[in-house]
């Protein structure tokens, strides 16, 4: 009896080795059956983007002490846009600068140069300077300087094609080309636009006259040593638009072709004229420096 429970036992613990030996060999996925999810797997979002601050510079604190350096903080502008207007105005020169480059656009395209000499007190009259057919805005330097410090606003150009202005010399085109110079004048700033007036010696004067008829807003003229004759300039036509305007004419009584201009202007004006003859044939800006006192005496002229 006992040795039949003895081979039983021993039996029964040679069939638990058997088959834990079996199961160790065998795939443990193919020994239990996968439970299916119950609940969906929780997927944390993303984050939302936040814009990020940029940096300020608190009041009193622009200067970095730890290292000495300049701190910046970006602070974004929205830009200042400049009307096209504000390039077309010339600001006057400051009372301590004798003159400033002036150019003017004309509607062709061609581009005249002039010297502009600012009045000490503004706003202030204007005279506009035309040199004679051998010169430039140049020759008038002394005389502008002259009329500046009398207290008016000078302003020496250059007819097309001469000097710094572009284009064809014409003097067709130049008695144009002085009535849109007035007008832009009118808008400059601290200038008086119901005291313009023109001073032109020689060529130059008789376009003054032509120009000045034909701008209503021109108050008066003062013509040294005018012409009788210059193409595509007629004195007569200009006479009778002139009308009862002022004028002032100097020239030297043995200058023939002037005094002849003069003869011929005084007949066909019925305004006040102030003729002022001088003796010997000095002609242009030869007679205005033999004589110290006339740009005095047109200066004051204007000025009435």
């Amino acid at each position: 009896m006992r040795g039949w429970r003895a081979t039983r036992l021993w039996a029964t613990l040679c069939g638990v080795a058997l088959s834990a030996l079996l199961l160790s060999a065998c795939d443990p996925e193919l020994l239990f059956t996968p439970v299916p999810p119950t609940e969906t797997l929780f997927i944390m979002p993303a984050s939302p983007t936040i814009a990020p601050r940029l940096p300020t510079l608190p009041e009193g604190e622009a200067v970095d002490d730890a290292l000495a350096t300049q701190v910046a903080a970006f602070q974004p502008r929205v830009p200042t846009l400049v009307p096209n207007t504000a390039f077309t105005v010339t600001p006057l020169p400051p009372p301590t600068q004798v003159f400033i480059s002036l150019p003017f656009a004309m509607p062709d395209g061609a581009l005249l140069g002039s010297l502009l000499f600012g009045a000490p007190r503004r706003p202030a009259p204007a005279v506009l300077l035309l040199h004679d057919a051998d010169a430039t805005k140049e020759a008038w330097l002394q005389v502008a300087r002259t009329l500046q410090a009398s207290g008016l606003n000078a302003i020496a150009l250059d007819l097309r094609g001469f000097g710094e202005s572009s284009g064809t010399p014409s003097w067709t085109r130049s008695v144009q080309d002085v009535i849109a110079v007035l007008e832009r004048l009118r808008s400059l700033p601290n200038l008086d636009p119901n005291r313009l007036y023109v001073l032109g010696i020689g060529a130059g004067a008789n376009i003054a006259f032509s120009s000045c008829a034909s701008a209503s807003f021109c108050r008066a003229a003062a013509l040294i040593s005018p012409l009788p004759v210059l193409e595509g300039v007629p004195l007569e036509a200009a006479s009778a638009a002139y009308g009862a305007r002022r004028l002032l004419i100097a020239y030297g009584r043995e200058d023939a072709r002037s005094a002849a201009a003069v003869t011929s202007l005084a007949a066909n004006l019925a305004g006040e004229r102030r003729i002022l003859p001088y003796e010997g044939a000095a002609r242009g800006m030869i007679l205005l420096e033999s004589q110290p006192n006339l740009i005095e005496i047109i200066a004051r002229w204007l000025l009435e």
